[in-house]
């Protein structure tokens, strides 16, 4: 749990990093001042740097918000345990399990409510 905490701490460090410096090359773009220029003297390159640094900086924000997600629909899940038990000793499948939770969240359907209904299947099957 402690690593986890510390690894999210780091990536979220990388997030502001990599922010400030896609905010200063989107406003420095082919500026022969520019601090990219000890690194890089051509200034040709500054957008496929800025496009690049902008890319890294999704995938952190993908990165960050998938971690996040998992935990919280995990600790959802395991608050409920109980009461899923109970259900499955009613005789109902994990499927159906996973449907009436994820309706009691409001998900409705379409690409998230597949990738949740896929989390919540795997956790229903470790239990």
């Amino acid at each position: 749990m402690k690593a986890k905490r510390i690894s999210r701490t780091v990536m979220f460090i990388f997030l502001g990093v990599f922010s400030l410096l896609v905010f200063y090359a989107i406003f420095n773009t082919g500026n022969p001042n520019s601090m990219f220029r000890l690194v890089i003297k051509d200034t040709s390159y500054d957008l496929a740097i800025t496009v690049g640094l902008g890319l890294v900086v999704g995938a952190l924000v993908i990165l960050i918000t998938l971690t996040r997600g998992e935990s919280g629909l995990s600790h959802l899940l395991e608050i409920n345990t109980e009461y899923i038990h109970k259900l499955r000793r009613k005789g109902r499948t994990d499927v159906e399990i996973a449907d009436s939770f994820l309706s009691e969240m409001g998900s409705k359907g379409g690409l998230l409510h597949g990738l949740a209904k896929r989390r919540v299947l795997r956790y229903l099957s470790k239990l």
